[in-house]
């Protein structure tokens, strides 16, 4: 059977051609009374260029026994059924270069995807594909509230009250809301190839994302969780022209994004007793319309010295929104002004340059300058704002969010022995902060060192340390937002100290048994924050331990294991007493895989996955220590799998999955509409499934017998 490929690499069509060179070569210089072999037969079984038309098609059926959204996040197995299981691939080609190619997958389900291309060999191509993303939250929510579009409204004979022990319509109001959404993609690429050098090229990507989120509001101490309506598009045009030399390349880049909301505000009804007679409704904001406009370039030089090339990169663009500003209150009355809308206006700015060069055979340098701007242009408009829809709070300015950021970085790799090779880097990011935020600057130094054994040419061991210490100006405590704790350093621009290691090693026991193993340390102290992170502690490491005796049996088993610790403090004001919390979440897994070739037509695969984790939070009030309950999750999951090759063109196959997955939340757990006084919970659950999948899919293959292909001579 004739092996051909559908798309092939560089290097293969230099084997090929040197190969081909090869064969001429000792033809030449065979002598003439020699028996020449008869070649007339012979098909080419590496070749890359394909002519004809060959392909293959999968039917088959899905059938999965209590599927929810917890299984069904991204695969859209979201509940007890059968569901289709049908894709296609496959590709035709002609003598004069054209040709087409497609690839469909899980057409039967909501996280279908694929592609059909087109186009001439050399000249040009065409392509639109589609891809599916549906994120399933929770199946577990009950709510009162009826949408009618962005509108949220409670049903006519609701009772109102203080509490949610005193909504007696609660109970008989309460309907399942199912949370999630579906984001689809569609895209149309074009490529015109004008010359040997030059590509002209676009694409056009039109996204949706349509359903039902999870979001809250509040009336001063009374909270809600509410079912959101998600309506978002978002169109994005790229397009523009690269050339490609010998020693150089560049590319010139125009992309455009548009994004839309298909709603100004979240409105509902007040399902509590008003505090301010007349306090009926609620309003949350949404996402704004906003628009981005840039133009790039970008490339690369080939230097004649030391093996160098140089790379470079820049960009200008600009940011917009001008969405209408929704009401300050929604009280009829309250006389409050506000302006019409923000006219957002950002400039934005991207220069960097690269350089890889080596200078000495056993030298490698490398080193990276960046510079990333931000210029805010927005005018700074002064609101008057009211708490939770209630009272007035003062006024308001809006912040403006300039910056200036330059980051260096670089490294040396030198190789001291045949055994043993060092290194050396570090990086610098500094960022200076427009006028109007909390620090005017903050600088990030990091450095390293990295050595690698090899005391023999089966093992390998690579070892990395290095620290970096973040340093920050005074902070303004006067440009923080209003009522917001002076003592809290958000841990972004936090002055911080850190050390990190990191150990990795691969062994080669035996020409079929391999073994590597890699771990990491890293630790941040946030030693000038007095209140919030004070801490930051992770932990991880990792082995791979893989078996192929011969070509038709083959093992691995993966296992891991992550620890990450964080120390917090704070306080509820300045008469109470400061509380510090210590979090520790720990996560294993360990994936036993095997496949196995018993005879020349069967096939059998296993997957075995184990991946528990638990979660410790311990707070100390003065001298009284509380743990919270612990919060665990445990995935249990084994998948086999059949193929059986009835025919050179059809094959059968049979695939069974078995997941368990359980999860314990002590915030979720038992937590109802009804639950908590002054919260009106939605009441989702923790996630929890225990699903049995059984799949039986036929996979047909046509045209490989008919297509032809260049012949070796």
């Amino acid at each position: 059977m004739m092996q051909t490929l559908s798309w092939y690499h560089p290097a293969s069509l230099t084997l090929g051609l040197g190969a081909a060179l090869t064969a001429a070569a000792t033809a030449a210089d065979t002598p003439a009374t020699s028996t020449a072999a008869d070649t007339s037969d012979w098909k080419c079984t590496q070749c890359p260029f394909l002519q004809g038309t060959e392909g293959d098609a999968e039917v088959g059926a899905l059938n999965a026994q209590g599927a929810n959204a917890s299984y069904g996040r991204y695969t859209g197995i979201d509940h007890t059924g059968t569901y289709a299981d049908v894709g296609a691939s496959g590709q035709t080609r002609s003598a004069g270069g054209s040709y087409a190619n497609y690839d469909l997958e899980n057409l039967g389900l909501a996280s279908r995807e694929g592609y059909v291309e087109g186009g001439r060999e050399g000249r040009y191509d065409l392509s639109i594909s589609y891809d599916g993303q549906p994120t399933r939250l929770y199946d577990t929510a009950v709510t009162p509230f009826r949408a009618n579009g962005a509108n949220l409204g409670l049903p006519a004979d609701w009772v109102p009250a203080g509490s949610t022990g005193g909504m007696s319509a609660l109970g008989q109001s309460l309907a399942r809301v199912g949370l999630g959404y579906d984001r689809r993609t569609v895209a149309l690429l074009g490529r015109f190839f004008a010359s040997a050098s030059w590509t002209l090229f676009g694409e056009f990507r039109r996204q949706e994302k349509i359903g039902t989120g999870l979001t809250s509001a509040s009336f001063l101490t009374e909270a809600v969780q509410l079912p959101q309506p998600i309506d978002y598009l978002t169109d994005s045009l790229e397009t523009g022209a690269a050339w490609s030399g010998r020693w150089a390349s560049f590319r010139l880049t125009y992309t455009g994004s548009w994004f839309e909301d298909d709603s100004d505000a979240l409105n509902f009804a007040n399902p509590y007793l008003p505090i301010v007679p007349g306090s009926t409704e609620g309003r949350v904001g949404v996402p704004p319309g906003n628009t981005l406009q840039q133009l790039a370039a970008a490339g690369n030089l080939q230097l004649p010295w030391w093996a160098s090339t140089l790379t470079y990169s820049a960009s200008l663009g600009r940011l917009r929104q001008n969405a209408g500003f929704m009401p300050v209150s929604t009280l009829v009355g309250a006389g409050i002004p506000a302006p019409g809308s923000l006219d957002g206006d950002v400039h934005l700015s991207h220069y960097a340059l690269g350089l890889a060069s080596r200078p000495l055979p056993k030298l490698s340098l490398r080193g990276n300058a960046t510079y990333d701007g931000r210029d805010d242009k927005t005018n700074p408009l002064a609101i008057a704002y009211i708490v939770t829809d209630t009272f007035p709070g003062g006024t308001a300015v809006t912040p403006r969010y300039s910056e200036d950021r330059v980051r260096l970085d670089g490294g040396a790799d030198y190789a001291l022995a045949r055994w043993l090779k060092v290194g050396v880097g570090g990086k610098l990011d500094e960022i200076h902060y427009g006028p109007g935020q909390v620090v005017t600057w903050t600088q990030n130094a990091e450095s390293w060192g990295r050595g690698t054994i090899t005391p023999i040419a089966a093992l390998s061991i690579t070892l990395k340390m290095g620290n970096a210490l973040r340093k920050a100006s005074s902070f303004d405590d006067a440009a923080l937002p209003p009522e917001e704790n002076p003592l809290i350093r958000e841990s972004d621009y936090a002055p911080r100290d850190r050390v990190f290691s990191s150990l990795s090693a691969a062994w080669t026991a035996t020409s079929t048994l391999t073994w590597s193993v890699e771990g990491f340390l890293a630790k941040d102290d946030y030693r000038s924050s007095p209140l919030g992170l004070q801490a930051v502690h992770e932990q991880r490491a990792s082995s791979t331990l893989t078996w192929t005796p011969r070509d038709t049996l083959s093992a691995s088993i993966d296992g891991g294991y992550e620890r990450l610790f964080n120390l917090q403090s704070g306080y509820t004001g300045l008469d109470t007493t400061p509380w510090l919390a210590a979090d520790t979440e720990r996560f294993w897994n360990m994936d036993v895989g095997a496949r196995w070739v018993p005879q020349e037509r069967w096939t059998l695969t296993l997957d075995y996955l184990i991946a528990p984790s638990h979660e410790d939070t311990d707070s100390t009030a003065g001298a009284l220590t509380q743990a919270f309950p612990q919060s665990w999750t445990k995935l249990d999951s084994t998948r086999l799998g059949v193929a059986y090759q009835w025919t050179s063109a059809l094959e059968i196959r049979l695939r069974y999955t078995r997941e368990t997955y359980n999860s314990n939340d002590w915030a979720l757990n038992g937590v109802g509409p009804s639950t908590v006084p002054n919260l009106l919970a939605l009441g989702v659950q923790p996630y929890r499934d225990n699903v049995n999948l059984f799949g039986l899919t036929l996979r047909y293959q046509f045209g490989r017998d008919e297509t032809t292909a260049q012949k070796s001579k």
